[in-house]
């Protein structure tokens, strides 16, 4: 946002002259038929058992039948030592996951536990004998390969996926008494033994629930147990750490504030961070972005000074709080005007440098910041060039910390098309992704954004529902323009990551050029402002990951004259705006 200013005073410019080439792009309406993606890639939390689905199995839970035919999960993801693999436990399943046939149907299957638990009884009992072969009808069906057939169970096997769901039948039809709770009802049912679970008759059930799995999920784990690790509860705050993809997601949505924050060693800096910091858990938020530009931390070619970060970054980790580190600007040796250097191995350097000396206190490096403007990228604008410069850092980010997400720079709001001053978000966006067959995807975990504002509530979008004021007229003005960004990633096959905002806000009267609008935006208009933003996430965004308002403190060290003053949401002397009281008292969860 502090870039804002400039780029407004562009797009006011760039339109008085030649309004059409301004706002010429195709993807700006793509909102108009806008409908919520929802990847079932994305972590999906169940409060009932205390644990999170994610990836795959997620894919492959929603997909095969959910919680009728596996029921809640019980454990978290965990490499299972003795079978090689990672698997997850449910109620009544367990999901493997087999790299071996990455890419097809049967990268996830399902643990043969109905064999497993019948093991000892087959060639025992009786209701375990081959039947006598049969003609199939409609009725039944005899299956060779187990010399066991269906036919009370026929009609919810055949409904249901029976044989990637439930396997072959291992039994005859018989009557038993389940495993008393919590892995049965200790009564007796009719059941039918399959390769993967035990088909169950209830008949004093509403008629969708006479047919029911058995709780083989538990039943299994009682017996065998599992490692601590896996029953650990992670608690809703945060998704764990994927260990099959490899990929951290954010929380949705996380609740955070852009803070400014200082590195020097003064003790006067502690105990303003600790200010700082109070304010931010006072509002009930558990995340800061900071700003580390490397022409500060990297003033020599082969000694990083990470002394002033270290202050930083350990004085939020001592406190609990979740940190994004926006890293810009070339040191001078590199790049006179701070833009993106032609020699791109420093910056690795630099990059690995940081994320190995913070591994694992740092929650995401967003590479970048504001990259479609020309005065953030050394004065001309280039995709390529930033997509080179991310793969660079996404590289050097995971050498050192492999399990830290790399955050795509987030773009700022424009309707401009001239790589002078500025590119079109949505075309920015569109180009990178057209860039070497969009092998950007491979070098980015989540989408960093910053939504415009204006003087346009959250709720209203162009063309269909205009907001009030003068800055009205192009999508890049409103905050639900992350739906047509969002869009780009899902035709580029990035529904599985989540955007980030690493920016948003509404301004209130601003003194500074290009920010008249703010003029329209009363304080309450802030606040009602940022509440409704976290709504929307909230209610119509699953994709969405941590949301970090722009900004919580400037104010306490800029003057009213300066753009960032107005956004703030504590006065100088840092008692509550109005925005913060209202951030304060909204529901996080």
């Amino acid at each position: 946002m502090k870039s804002l200013r400039i780029l407004l005073m562009a797009v006011v410019l760039v339109a008085s002259l030649a309004p059409v080439a301004a706002f010429n792009s195709d993807s700006n309406t793509a909102s108009a038929n806008y409908e919520p993606q929802k990847d079932l890639m994305l972590p999906r939390y169940f409060e009932d058992t205390g644990y999170w689905v994610q990836g795959h199995f997620r894919e492959y839970w929603e997909t095969r039948g959910g919680l009728m035919i596996f029921g809640f999960p019980i454990t978290n993801i965990f490499w299972h030592e003795e079978d090689g693999m990672y698997k997850q436990y449910f109620q009544r399943a367990i999901f493997e996951y087999h790299p071996e046939h990455k890419g097809t149907e049967y990268e996830v299957l399902l643990m043969l536990l109905g064999n497993e638990l019948i093991a000892d009884r087959e060639g025992v009992e009786p209701e375990f004998e081959p039947v006598e072969p049969f003609t199939d009808t409609n009725e039944r069906r005899f299956f060779s390969l187990t010399g066991h057939g269906i036919e009370h169970f026929k009609p919810y096997w055949d409904a249901n996926n029976g044989q990637r769901n439930f396997g072959y039948p291992k039994s005859r039809e018989f009557v038993e008494r389940n495993a008393p709770p919590p892995a049965g009802d200790g009564e007796e049912h009719l059941v039918q033994y399959f390769e993967r679970n035990r088909l169950e008759w209830h008949p004093d059930n509403d008629p969708q629930f006479q047919v029911l799995l058995g709780l083989l999920g538990v039943e299994y784990l009682q017996e065998h147990g599992v490692p601590d690790e896996a029953l650990e509860k992670p608690g809703p705050e945060m998704p764990p750490y994927d260990p099959i993809r490899e990929f951290q997601y954010g929380p949705h949505v996380g609740y955070g504030f852009n803070t400014f924050v200082r590195g020097d060693g003064d003790p006067g800096a502690f105990e303003y961070h600790d200010q700082v910091f109070d304010m931010v858990e006072g509002a009930g938020f558990n995340w800061i972005k900071v700003q580390a530009r490397w022409s500060e931390l990297h003033r020599e070619p082969n000694w990083v000074d990470v002394a002033p970060l270290k202050r930083i970054i350990d004085h939020a980790n001592d406190r609990g709080l979740n940190i994004v580190v926006s890293v810009t600007n070339s040191p001078g040796w590199l790049n006179a005007n701070g833009g993106i250097p032609n020699d791109l191995n420093a910056f690795g350097f630099f990059m690995e440098t940081l994320a190995s000396e913070f591994e694992g206190q740092v929650h995401g490096w967003e590479i970048w910041n504001e990259q479609n403007l020309a005065y953030e990228v050394g004065g001309f604008v280039d995709p390529n060039e930033y997509v080179e410069l991310l793969k660079v850092g996404y590289e050097a980010v995971k050498a050192g910390d492999p399990k830290a997400p790399v955050l795509f720079g987030g773009l700022t709001p424009t309707g401009v098309n001239d790589p002078n001053i500025a590119i079109d978000d949505i075309t920015y966006l569109e180009r990178v992704y057209a860039y070497n067959n969009g092998e950007v995807s491979n070098y980015y975990d989540h989408l960093g954004a910053h939504p415009g504002s204006n003087n346009n509530p959250p709720d209203t979008m162009y063309p269909h529902n205009i907001g009030p004021g003068e800055w009205s007229t192009h999508p890049s003005f409103y905050f639900r323009r992350m739906e047509q960004q969002r869009a780009v990633m899902v035709q580029n096959g990035d529904a599985d990551k989540q955007i980030w905002l690493t920016e948003f806000g509404w301004t209130t009267a601003n003194q500074a050029p290009g920010y008249e609008y703010g003029a329209d935006n009363s304080e309450q208009n802030q606040a009602d402002y940022l509440v409704r933003a976290f709504e929307i996430a909230k209610q119509e965004w699953p994709w969405m990951g941590v949301m970090m308002v722009w900004n919580l403190n400037y104010s306490t060290v800029v003057g009213p004259a300066d753009e960032k003053f107005p956004w703030s949401v504590i006065n100088p002397d840092f008692s509550p705006r109005p925005s913060y009281e209202a951030l304060r008292d909204m529901p996080k969860h």
